[in-house]
């Protein structure tokens, strides 16, 4: 009888996997393995089934006591292990679309059960104390994108996914640290030690890249890539350490742009105020050469003007302007900021003629992001307060009447280099 109980969770297996297109084993807290004839071996022992799989660095086995559930792509098996409480091993078919598993009632709902099974995974030991999609706007949490809170005793981690089909994949560190600022005033308790995120691994270079340039002081940081199947597994970050940028010789002399009154782009037009009269937002600035764009960047709907300027101690200065309201501006200027930071490590502007006569100095650039008093979103400083202190930066906020009269309001962050008469910062948050 018990041999006919083991039999059948053979049988189980078999017909699963033959009739899956690319079979994954995935267990809680580990990365999946690919399973072909080559490498999985099962035998039936008494009541259960003895599985054994393996790769170049992982020897799997298990015994199999029981099938627990088999749904289309998916065959959840509960095993056991010496010395240790059962537990349970999935099955999955890599091929098969991950749509024909998740409900549809909406795609948010969908991708949420999705991110529980991922937290789940690779956190087994963990209690999912706090899950949700639901809008916070007081806090400026976002329903597109699940958080969740992850505790083991007092210590915890906030987690937020970003789903494929995300308008803004790359938006989601911004909200991320928005939560984990949000759960570390709401749980003084806890030991938040940092943030989980979940990428789709088509969208995740760029989050990657800009997560080497916060401070690990501040926060530590795990990120996975998932595919379209579902499947996700841990991103070494160092992996990500080469930027695709790309800085052209400086051609002739750097002309002053035309001032720019069409109301329907506003950033062309503080662009151009800002370019003529640059020392009125740091007087540490030479009035020229200012160069727009460079080095070129690809994401060219990122809605923010770019401007690159020196000051007179031979430090470079990138100028991110935004003419309204948003919340991902830190990171968007991080983006053109560290790629201006890899050609200043390779004294590349002065190697191919920018700032002739000028010789500048290694330093890291510094980072101001200009925009209209009133229009500096809240949680832009609660985003800064997790930048690496390598980085500079200030936050600019001009008059409403900017068209008119260009004047600064508000100024916060890093002390700047050189104070000219009113011209002085008041530090609100700290990078240093």
């Amino acid at each position: 009888m018990t041999e006919v109980v083991g039999t059948e969770i053979l049988r189980a297996v078999e017909r699963f996997l033959a009739s899956s297109q690319y079979p994954v084993l995935c267990e809680p807290g580990e990365e999946w393995l690919a399973i072909t004839p080559e490498n999985f071996v099962l035998e039936v022992r008494g009541s259960g089934v003895q599985l054994q799989a393996w790769d170049q660095r992982r020897n799997l086995v298990r015994r199999v006591t029981a099938v627990e559930r088999e749904t289309r792509g998916k065959l959840a098996l509960k095993v056991a292990r010496f010395g240790k409480p059962q537990g349970t091993l999935e099955l999955m078919d890599r091929g098969r679309a991950l749509r024909d598993n998740v409900p549809q009632k909406t795609a948010r709902l969908g991708f949420r059960e999705q991110f529980r099974q991922f937290l789940r995974r690779q956190f087994p030991s963990y209690k999912l104390a706090d899950l949700t999609t639901e809008a916070d706007l007081e806090h400026t949490l976002s329903p597109a994108y699940p958080r969740a809170l992850l505790r083991q005793g007092a210590a915890a981690w906030a987690a937020i996914g970003a789903p494929l089909d995300a308008s803004r994949p790359d938006g989601v560190l911004t909200f991320g640290l928005i939560w984990l600022d949000y759960l570390r005033q709401r749980e003084p308790s806890l030991a938040l030690q940092g943030l989980v995120l979940y990428l789709p691994s088509a969208h995740a270079k760029t989050t990657c890249l800009r997560l080497l340039f916060l401070d690990p002081a501040a926060a530590q940081y795990r990120a996975f890539a998932y595919d379209d199947q579902g499947l996700e597994q841990s991103i070494d970050l160092l992996d990500y350490g080469n930027l695709d940028t790309h800085l052209e010789p400086r051609h002739g002399r750097e002309l002053m742009r035309p001032i720019h009154t069409d109301g329907r782009n506003p950033e062309a037009w503080l662009e151009s105020v800002v370019r003529g009269q640059i020392q009125e937002i740091d007087a540490a600035l030479l009035p020229e050469p200012v160069y727009g764009q460079v080095p070129a960047f690809a994401a060219r709907d990122r809605g923010v003007m770019d401007l690159l300027a020196v000051d007179h101690l031979g430090r470079l200065a990138v100028i991110e302007l935004k003419a309204s309201e948003d919340v991902h501006l830190p990171l968007q200027a991080l983006d053109y900021w560290m790629r201006v930071q890899w050609h200043v490590e390779r004294n590349e502007f002065q190697a191919k003629g920018y700032f002739p006569g000028r010789e500048l100095i290694r330093e890291a650039p510094r980072l101001l992001l200009v925009s209209p008093a009133l229009d500096l979103h809240p949680s832009n400083e609660r985003v800064l307060r997790y930048f690496s202190p390598r980085i500079p930066v200030e936050q600019i906020g001009v008059g409403l009447e900017w068209r008119k009269e260009l004047k600064v309001m508000y100024r916060s962050g890093t002390p700047c280099p050189i104070q000219t008469g009113s011209h002085t910062c008041q530090s609100k948050f700290s990078t240093t």
